[in-house]
């Protein structure tokens, strides 16, 4: 059953019950309010028949119940003769019980009349038989002779009868009210639940993959609080499936690249070494044939060596200590080889310290010189840079090289990517140089910025925060 109709239910039952409770006290207070009504008026003609009973059994001075019963019955017969007298039903019984004489209509037994005897003067009873029912008043009299009752009954069918009456007419009532009722309960709810099942539709199309889908704010505060809620985790959940689909292709572009990087060199070393088996050769081809396994297997090497720094990189966690930038400088000029093509020109404040481990940066700046210097600058120079940005220190490399295009620059991190592979290759590049410093640069909680330009350079900058010595 869905929520809006348990809560058009609800608000059924809830309605329902509030009704009948409501009309039925009701209409009982109306019956007690009218039996009360009918209690007096009924005590006061009791009471004056009484009065004229006594007064008839004085004047002819009964001293029996024979004498009493003929004077009740000659007091009875001046009743009926009355014009216009409202009927007086009552009858007369001795303290033996005796009847001595009765008008009470058939549905008034005995046992009732006994009963309201018992219950005494001040006290009233009723009796019902089938859908009669009477309202019993007892009395004694008062004369010449002592011990007779006088026992009245009054019809108050028609009291029970107009509450009958009533509830059938508040039973109709009720009935047409709780189908309005329901009707408009049943509107409601499905108002009132519409963003729900907004948000349970929104909810199974993600589950089918439609991360894009979003509910729309209804303008009722509660499941606007909802919607929202909904909505950003939808962001979030949209935003992490991007990012998943985006680190799945790159590490099928990763893979794909490693495989051909793998394979181009494999496939020489193979090639030359099959060569080598199938016989002897003439000197010139041996030692082309040995160049060549040789200088694939080094790039093996570097390939793996790579690879291994990278994946722990990854995972480890480093501690920063204060660091001159000079010093870092001065390592990477060292660790240049001899032929390195270009001029190192340095621009750094010689109070730059950084919070950095010394080794690694220096590993940083020289891939970056490396990559520089590959580049062919027009200027023959590569230009190293650090100057106060903010609370830290900015480093640059830049160059005046070849540049690259602006729709390269977001892949140019990924392991493998070459903007100019053939270029890369006769520097004995493998791709993952700059994947390298990137890395270097989290662990240094930095990102590299890159600036280039076709044919005019590359600036890569990292910022550092500032250390002190």
């Amino acid at each position: 059953m869905t929520f809006s109709r348990k809560l058009t239910l609800g608000i059924l039952l809830l309605l329902c019950l509030t009704l009948s409770l409501g009309g039925g006290w009701t209409i009982d207070r109306n019956l007690d309010f009218a039996l009360q009504r009918a209690q007096t008026q009924n005590a006061a003609l009791h009471q004056r028949e009484r009065s004229a009973l006594e007064q008839a059994l004085r004047t002819d001075g009964a001293r029996n119940t024979v004498a009493a019963a003929r004077t009740v019955l000659d007091y009875a017969a001046e009743l009926q003769s009355a014009v216009g007298a409202q009927p007086f039903y009552f009858s007369v019984l001795d303290e033996q019980g005796t009847t001595l004489y009765s008008s009470l209509p058939a549905a008034v037994r005995y046992a009732a009349q006994r009963g309201a005897i018992a219950a005494g003067a001040r006290q009233l009873s009723y009796t019902a038989e089938g859908s009669a029912r009477y309202m019993l008043l007892a009395s004694p009299l008062q004369g010449s002779l002592d011990g007779l009752w006088l026992v009245s009954a009054y019809d108050v069918a028609p009291l029970y009868a107009e509450r009958d009456r009533q509830l059938r007419q508040y039973f109709l009532l009720e009935t047409a009210a709780l189908v309005l009722a329901g009707a408009a309960a049943a509107l409601f709810s499905r108002r009132m639940t519409r963003p729900l099942r907004a948000l349970q539709t929104a909810a199974r199309s993600m589950a089918q993959g439609a991360y894009d889908r979003r509910v729309p704010v209804c303008g009722q505060r509660e499941f606007d609080a909802l919607g929202q809620d909904f909505n950003q985790m939808a962001d979030a959940v949209e935003s992490r499936m991007d990012a998943l689909r985006q680190e799945s292709a790159r590490q099928s572009r990763f893979v794909a690249a490693f495989t051909h990087e793998l394979k181009t060199p494999m496939t020489s070393i193979l090639g030359y070494a099959d060569l080598l088996r199938m016989g002897e050769q003439p000197a010139e081809r041996r030692r082309q044939a040995a160049d060549y396994i040789y200088h694939e297997a080094g790039r093996l090497e570097t390939l793996s060596r790579s690879l291994l720094q990278l994946l722990g990189l990854e995972q480890e966690q480093i501690v920063l200590a204060p660091v001159a930038v000079r010093l870092v400088f001065g390592d990477v000029r060292r660790s240049l080889p001899e032929d390195f093509p270009a001029t190192i020109c340095t621009d750094c404040d010689p109070q730059a310290v950084v919070l950095a481990q010394r080794s690694l940066l220096g590993d940083l700046v020289r891939n970056l010189v490396l990559n520089a210097a590959n580049s062919g600058p027009k200027d023959g120079a590569v230009h190293l840079g650090c100057r106060r940005q903010g609370d830290g220190w900015e480093l640059t490399v830049s160059d005046t090289g070849c540049g690259m295009a602006a729709q390269e620059l977001p892949r140019i991190t990924e392991p493998f990517y070459m903007v100019d592979k053939s270029r890369a290759r006769r520097a004995g590049g493998s791709g993952l140089g700059l994947s390298l410093c990137a890395e270097i640069a989290r662990l240094h909680g930095s990102t590299l910025t890159f600036v280039s330009e076709p044919g005019r350079g590359t600036t890569v900058s990292l910022h550092l925060k500032e250390g002190r010595e």
